[in-house]
């Protein structure tokens, strides 16, 4: 054996060496020619394990085999062709993505195709999870794209535009932005088609306000990095625009949301409340004539009565004396009225001054307070488990008043009335009145009142605290104003609490006020 022979033995030697450990696939296919010398197939004459591993079939199988007998859908697909083009022309060509799913293969192959003598060298890897990759994140940019084109959101992201940059290598300074992206949503709220918002920059098209704040704000957000959130009156669009703005590269991403009608509706609360403080103090003026300018013409009426009563009976006969008693009983009846009246006034307009109260002497001075409606009565009080309530005192006193005074009202003939009065801290989840969600884990003070009197139908449970409501009318038997629940229910409002009356007819009624421990 020559020199050279050793040395061509040893370079193809070292050839297949490279070809087997590449993991490229490396194929190596002879040429199936007819007797007209045309083309007609190929012959597997080396194939190296890698390429064997992408087919899915083993190397030592495909050795000696015919291309088209394992690979029968090459000529529908056109891979056939483009082997037989190379194999006339002697031109190389590449394929870098070719999708072949058929014969048991499945995938996207990057492929090169070279003739050398009558076979050709077909090199080729399976890309398949890097096109997966590809179809993957194009589908992501598409819904991403549809979800902020559709978006009911304003989005927009401004570049920044700058001069050149520094000898110094440093970024140019910020002169202006241009929009690269924006919604439909976008072109709606600022009423600009989309080839105006494009074709101009941000100081283009807000030219008064891009001097004046916007630009510099904008500026530096891009050179801070500190994002944003704020609300502005656009005067050329005649709305109130709430922006949200981040940096995003060199510019920014900003999402924009039409608060104009809330802007409306928010000035029109404003205008209802100061319609309700000059209505308050027209409160405040209707309350100092009620405890006065009323009050003196009817303390007149009450006192010429009794003066007419006890110094001229005996010049009346009965009738007459019939009529002074109406009179006195009802100037008397509506001095009660403009009393509770005023009271009703006053929890509205005077403030709450909450602190820590102890709940039994407050009781205890409410019962003193009732003492001869009690003794008239006959009836018997029970007072257990008190302890602290938060709020002001006073209103307090007013609401378990009229609370015990409705009690000692509406008791049933013949049958002692019989009044309980108990207290004990709960959670909101554990109380027998319906709460909102916020409200159950906090601590309330509850307070029963529970009688034996005449009660109420339970469909009347709530129309009982409104202003006048009175279910049994007003007779000589039953007095009253129709405001003393109306005022119980001003005062638990006052201090955020809850209240539920439960009545049963000829039974009796609870009332079960609840009132928060902490304000």
């Amino acid at each position: 054996m020559t020199l050279n022979d050793s040395r061509h033995a040893l370079n193809t030697a070292l050839y297949h060496q490279i070809i087997t450990d590449s993991q490229t696939g490396v194929a190596i296919f002879d040429a199936i020619r007819n007797e007209s010398g045309e083309c007609v197939d190929f012959v597997f004459s080396l194939i190296n394990d890698a390429g064997a591993a992408i087919l899915g079939k083993p190397a030592h199988e495909l050795g000696g085999q015919r291309y088209l007998t394992y690979f029968a859908q090459a000529k529908s697909s056109g891979l056939f062709a483009v082997y037989k083009q190379v194999m006339d022309s002697g031109e190389p060509h590449r394929i870098p993505a070719q999708p072949y799913f058929a014969d048991g293969v499945s995938g996207w192959f990057d492929m090169r195709i070279a003739r050398y003598d009558d076979a050709l060298v077909v090199t080729f890897n399976d890309i398949t999870a890097i096109k997966q990759m590809e179809i993957n994140y194009q589908q992501q940019a598409t819904f991403l794209s549809q979800l902020l084109h559709t978006s009911p959101s304003a989005i927009v992201a401004y570049e920044a535009v700058r001069e050149p940059e520094t000898p110094a290598g440093q970024p140019g300074a910020i002169t202006d932005f241009r929009a690269v992206f924006f919604n439909e949503a976008y072109e709606r709220i600022f009423q600009e088609p989309g080839e105006q918002i494009s074709s101009r920059t941000f100081r283009e098209r807000f030219r008064g306000e891009s001097h004046a704040d916007l630009f510099p704000f904008y500026v530096q957000l891009v050179l801070s990095g500190e994002g944003f959130q704020r609300e502005r009156y656009y005067p050329h669009l005649d709305k109130w625009l709430d922006l949200t703005g981040t940096r995003l590269h060199d510019g920014f991403l900003m999402v924009v949301h039409d608060i104009t009608i809330q802007k409306k509706q928010a000035e029109t609360l404003g205008q209802i409340n100061q319609e309700l403080v000059r209505s308050n103090e027209s409160l405040q003026q209707f309350a100092y004539v009620a405890s006065h300018d009323l009050q003196e013409p009817l303390r007149k009426i009450l006192s010429f009565g009794d003066i007419i009563q006890n110094q001229y009976a005996d010049r009346l006969d009965q009738q007459g004396a019939d009529y002074v008693e109406r009179m006195q009983s009802a100037a008397g009846r509506m001095q009660i009225l403009i009393r509770d009246i005023l009271i009703y006034s006053r929890l509205t307009t005077k403030p709450q001054l909450f602190r820590q109260i102890d709940a039994q002497p407050l009781i205890d001075g409410v019962l003193a307070d009732l003492e001869t409606a009690i003794d008239e009565k006959q009836a018997v009080v029970t007072v257990i488990g008190l302890n602290e309530l938060t709020g002001d005192e006073l209103q307090l006193r007013q609401l378990f008043q009229n609370l015990i005074s409705n009690a000692l009202k509406f008791t049933r003939p013949g049958v002692v009335p019989r009044i309980s009065i108990s207290g004990r801290t709960v959670r909101g989840y554990e109380a027998p009145v319906p709460l909102p969600v916020d409200a159950r884990n906090r601590l309330f003070s509850l307070i029963d009142v529970t009688d034996n009197g005449i009660g109420f139908d339970p469909q009347y449970a709530s129309r009982i605290f409104q202003v006048f409501q009175r279910l049994h009318g007003r007779t000589n038997q039953y007095g009253g104003t129709g405001i003393g629940l109306a005022i119980v229910q001003k005062v638990v409002d006052a201090h955020n609490g809850y209240i539920q009356a439960e009545g049963r007819p000829d039974e009796g009624a609870t009332f079960r006020v609840l009132l928060p421990l902490n304000q």
